[in-house]
């Protein structure tokens, strides 16, 4: 078996990230040795001998963004599907995730970005504050509320869902900047300000969230008037979920991921720390949106690493506000293995019926036709390693190998529908 340890990546403070990627010359001796030495410290985490994330706390405002934007993905996932088309189209987001499915386990909303979009934003710190001032309560938006006021509700989605993501995109170009000095590379951080990101608000379910899709699903034509209480966020009954769904019934529903195990195939992937929040169990309770805020039960992030060289599986923990920014295959390819991609999970207490989590992730993409050339980078089949522990072969069998998803002189666009074929296709480990 793997051994199972908390990971606590290093932190860097925003402002040290901007004095590395600066090319300010009135550093004193002192201060550019430190600066010099957290470069190191970076470069290590991210190279092969590190875990391929890092944190990145004290970003100016952006945790007053992140209070506001991810208490709604849960309210979005849980919406009517008219409603939430409506929602959805309203602030120009899509969703890449089938959420006709009511088995899933994740929701999403997604929107594309562009650096352009930030230059042309001009997101200053003036302009940041203005944003968080007009729109951010100091709470963030109540979570026991009902869905009669979708205008009011989600008002401000759409602006606070585009500038949180356009400061995420400066803090991976940031950071790309960094990892291009160390290496005496150009690439990083100009094959991300000439592609484009992609931000994601995610809502992994409760137990609780699945059953109550699934029922409104199969009970749609029947009990029509009770369905379209449930779509409003209200129950057809005056018992609270947890009196309503048996805890053996729950059960059946668990899996212990949320998500399955896997490589990001762009640059960076820079992710909030997660919300999480728990449904009302009170006798009186009559909403599917009565529910509460929450710390992690067990004190990570429930972002599961798997490091191939040690056999050991880290939980990930991280300061409540901080940014993670993960290193995907596309950096990896790029730098000929300077940067290292991470193989990655979420994973859920299954003892946990009504826990759900929310997180905004912003994945950094190079351009569709880039060229993934890398004459030097060791392909490796980690998946032949015939003496691995049963658990690693266990997980390694889920993950299409890097060799037959990439070849060289690939494009970024043809190394991309490649690995979402061998992950997501009807013969993929993930179908």
């Amino acid at each position: 078996m793997a051994a199972r340890s908390i990971l606590e990546p290093l932190e860097i403070c925003f402002s040290d990230l901007q004095l590395m990627s600066s090319h300010s010359p009135q550093l004193s001796p002192a201060e550019l040795s430190r600066i010099e030495s957290l470069t190191a410290a970076v470069m290590q985490a991210l190279g092969p001998s590190g875990p391929g994330l890092l944190v990145i706390t004290g970003v100016p405002r952006a945790p007053g963004l992140r209070r506001d934007l991810l208490p709604l993905a849960r309210k979005i996932a849980l919406l009517g599907r008219k409603d939430r088309a409506r929602v959805l189209k309203d602030h120009s987001l899509g969703s890449d995730v089938p959420l006709k499915n009511p088995n899933r386990n994740v929701s999403s909303c997604a929107l594309q970005l562009t650096y352009s979009q930030n230059l042309n934003s001009q997101l200053s710190s003036t302009t940041l504050k203005s944003a968080v001032e007009n729109h951010y309560s100091g709470e963030g938006y109540p979570v026991n509320d009902c869905f009669d006021n979708l205008d009011v509700e989600f008002k401000n989605l759409g602006t606070t869902f585009k500038e949180l993501g356009l400061c995420m995109m400066e803090l991976g170009i940031q950071l790309a900047e960094v990892c291009d000095r160390a290496i005496g590379y150009t690439e990083l951080k100009q094959s991300i300000i000439d592609g484009s990101a992609k931000g994601r608000l995610i809502h992994y379910h409760s137990a609780i969230d699945n059953i109550i899709l699934k029922e409104t699903n199969t009970r749609k034509k029947e009990f029509k008037r009770k369905t379209q209480q449930a779509e409003n966020g209200i129950f057809p009954s005056n018992r609270c979920t947890m009196q309503r769904y048996p805890k053996e019934r729950i059960s059946k529903s668990i899996s212990n991921l949320w998500q399955q195990w896997h490589y990001d195939y762009g640059i960076f992937t820079v992710l909030t720390s997660p919300l999480f929040m728990v449904s009302c169990q009170a006798e009186d309770c009559s909403h599917i949106s009565c529910c509460q805020q929450s710390s992690s039960p067990d004190a990570h992030a429930y972002l599961q690493l798997f490091d191939i060289k040690k056999n050991i599986i880290y939980f990930v923990r991280s300061p409540p506000e901080s940014f993670i920014v993960q290193v995907g295959e596309a950096a990896d390819i790029l730098t000929r293995g300077k940067l290292c991609s991470t193989l990655h999970s979420v994973s859920r207490p299954t003892d946990i019926q009504n826990l759900s989590r929310e997180t905004f992730v912003v994945f950094l993409q190079p351009a569709w036709d880039k060229v993934l050339s890398s004459s030097e980078f060791p392909c490796l089949d980690e998946t032949s390693n015939q003496d691995a522990p049963e658990l690693m072969q266990e997980i390694l069998e889920k993950i299409p190998p890097l060799s037959i998803r990439y070849k060289k002189e690939m494009t970024f666009a043809e190394f991309s529908r490649e690995t979402t074929k061998q992950y997501y296709s009807s013969s993929g480990t993930h179908k």
